[in-house]
């Protein structure tokens, strides 16, 4: 009896760190498609649709809030705001690629007229970098 319990505890120790597991590979941030009108389309869609929730609009709001309300929006989309971010200051720009300038605005409109100072107390250093690559290239 004492066997069967051990077996029984042993067996959902593995299972729950098989799901365990699962989970965070379904937690992995999804990255927005650069230069995809259809990507574009769906982070308008849940712009709108976030932005219902606020009673200002997103320019009106202090930093943290936009950059908050951003999260949200690609949360919404099912893209993650942060690892689009990184992925764009990693990627090779196309400044004469529309839909890659319109990502990029949307990702910059939390810094738009902020000091380096904020800046530097909301983001991480991998975005900080990210957000000056994008500023250099689509000035």
């Amino acid at each position: 009896m004492q066997n069967l319990i051990k077996r029984t505890v042993y067996l959902w120790v593995i299972l729950l760190a098989i799901l365990s597991l699962t989970a965070c590979d379904e937690k992995k941030q999804r990255v927005a498609p650069s230069g995809s009108h259809a990507v574009l389309e769906e982070l308008a869609a849940a712009y709108r649709k976030v932005g219902e929730k606020y009673p200002v609009q997103p320019q009106a709001m202090p930093p943290k809030g936009r950059k908050e309300f951003l999260n949200k929006v690609f949360a919404q989309a099912g893209y993650s705001y942060s690892a689009t971010l990184i992925a764009m200051g990693q990627a090779t720009a196309d400044y004469s690629n529309k839909e890659q300038r319109d990502l990029v605005e949307l990702l910059l409109l939390p810094v738009k007229g902020v000091s380096n100072e904020v800046r530097a107390s909301l983001y991480t250093d991998d975005e900080l970098v990210a957000m000056q690559r994008l500023q250099i290239n689509f000035r």
